[in-house]
């Protein structure tokens, strides 16, 4: 069965996965004990029959949401949008024209007018029966809705187009945003990324340089924003480092909280990996050591199963910016200097919702006082992967990280001309929960490991802006890869972008820019 529904403007067919039902179950039953078998029996073999990969199944199961040919009771309340006792939500399972697999629930978001005010605004959701989850900060009359009863948020979606009161109105897709990494299990007894001697089958030098920049800076006073699905955060190479507006987003009876705090942080091992890569403390006898090892970690948690809205992702985009968009009262001025961010599917599309669009946006032009926050995010991993396919990497307030190996080659990532650095990120040391370290490999940690050594830079001239930044970042990059790599007359390669960051250029570089 075919379904419609509006994003950025254009209108999009989806297939809906027919005589399937999502049902998320309370948290309290995890994984639907004892009550799957009253909403119906499992739909693993008809996932499997519309090539949903194991992969995806098993994180909607991780996050509570039962997939099932419902009963004629669970599919009569489903049609009539009626409360399901001993469930949170439910969703149709759509695949969407990139092959992603989503689940549309009555959750939408919404954009009205913003020549309107915010009572005409909320006049307006309350005439279209919209039930207000959450106002979002980050945008004039920035809604997220939920539908009228009976509708989900495809339905909502094109019956809202037409109406001229509305920007737009969007499904918010429940998906599977995994974590950008590989791990491959091999230890290493030296961070290799920091200071390459060429042992272990490197190459000498082929690292980013930062020895010579901690000649000048560690960093001290540079706030990095790192959003991941969690982390360690009393892990002992990071504690230290931690910044008060830390935080997390969790699932709640009506919608996404926020909370900041760090005792109830969930816990992720890719996290603390790329947290570790930015800013890992130094001279403290622990285990590693991070790019800029004095520079303040703001965690911030978001998706903590890998499943969620990119909603959700754009509210963590905006309070790093922001903190006021989550919290009332916090400095609007007080955001972070840096945002990184290792999210997203391998080798696979990913389309951008109009909502985190304008969270990129709104960091881009009002994050740091109006100097605009640098947002760098891991591409894909996988060989020949079209960078312009994922939507959210190749936007134009996004510095796309693809890694390197310790022979400065490109290694297995994304490719295209929306690739801007490359950054050390196979067989890499870094940070680990448990208080641990270990090695592994991925785009993942070479977008922190970029990150880190961009806040070096902007510690010694922290009157940058973002573009000023990114062009520091552009024109301290070592051309990389050998005589067989070719960069174009802006010194571009579709593989190593402007080429292997170095840390010491950067910093010698944002110096000597005009204050």
């Amino acid at each position: 069965m075919t379904r419609q529904y509006y994003q950025r403007g254009r209108l999009v067919e989806a297939e809906e996965i027919s005589g399937v039902v999502a049902v998320k179950v309370e948290s309290q039953a995890p994984g639907g004990a004892g009550i799957g078998a009253e909403l119906g029996s499992s739909a693993t073999d008809a996932m499997r029959e519309a090539g949903v990969d194991e992969e995806t199944s098993d994180a909607f199961a991780r996050a509570n949401w039962l997939l099932v040919r419902p009963t004629p009771q669970t599919r009569e309340a489903f049609t009539a949008g009626e409360e399901i006792p001993g469930t949170e939500a439910t969703g149709t399972i759509v695949r969407r024209p990139n092959g992603r697999i989503g689940i549309a629930t009555d959750a939408l978001t919404v954009r009205l007018d913003p020549a309107l005010s915010e009572e005409e605004a909320e006049r307006e959701l309350e005439t279209a029966r919209l039930t207000v989850l959450n106002k979002l900060g980050f945008a004039k009359n920035l809604y997220e809705v939920r539908a009228p009863a009976g509708r989900d948020s495809l339905m909502a979606s094109v019956e809202l187009h037409d109406n001229r009161r509305f920007v737009f109105a969007e499904p918010s897709f429940v998906e599977h945003v995994p974590a950008r990494f590989r791990p491959t299990g091999i230890r290493y007894s030296e961070q290799w990324q920091w200071r390459n001697a060429g042992t272990g089958g490197g190459v000498a030098d082929a690292d980013v340089h930062v020895e010579t920049a901690w000649d000048r800076t560690f960093g001290k006073g540079i706030r990095v924003a790192v959003i991941d699905n969690g982390f360690d955060a009393g892990h002992p190479d990071l504690v230290a480092g931690l910044d008060p507006l830390t935080g997390f987003f969790t699932d709640g009876p009506h919608g996404t909280d926020f909370t900041q705090s760090v005792s109830d942080m969930p816990d992720s091992d890719h996290g603390t990996f790329c947290a570790g890569m930015v800013g890992a403390r130094h001279d403290n006898g622990a285990g590693g050591t991070g790019a800029a090892p004095e520079c303040v970690l703001m965690l911030l948690a978001c998706l903590g199963d890998q499943v969620g809205t990119q909603t959700t992702l754009a509210r963590a985009v905006g309070y790093a910016a922001d903190p006021s968009t989550e919290v009332p009262g916090a400095d609007s001025g007080g955001g972070a200097d840096i945002l990184v961010s290792s999210l997203g599917p391998n080798g696979a599309d990913w389309d951008l919702t109009s909502t985190l669009d304008l969270a990129l946006e709104f960091a881009a032009t009002k994050g740091r006082q109006g100097r605009g926050l640098p947002v760098f995010w891991a591409a894909s991993n996988g060989r020949n992967v079209d960078i312009l396919k994922d939507e959210v990497v190749s936007h134009a307030d996004v510095i796309a990280v693809v890694r390197s190996n310790n022979q400065d080659r490109e290694d297995h990532a994304a490719r295209g001309p929306e690739v801007e650095l490359i950054a050390p990120g196979v067989d890499v040391l870094s940070t680990t929960s448990g208080g641990g370290y270990g090695v592994s490999t991925g785009t993942s940690f070479a977008a922190p490991c970029a990150a880190g050594c961009a806040a070096l830079a902007l510690a010694v001239n922290r009157d940058l802006t973002r573009d000023q930044l990114r062009e520091v970042m552009h024109g301290s990059a070592d051309k990389i890869g050998g005589p067989d790599v070719r960069y174009d007359a802006a010194g571009h390669n579709d593989d190593y972008g402007f080429g292997r960051v170095n840390a010491s250029k950067a910093v010698e570089l944002a110096d000597g820019m005009t204050r």
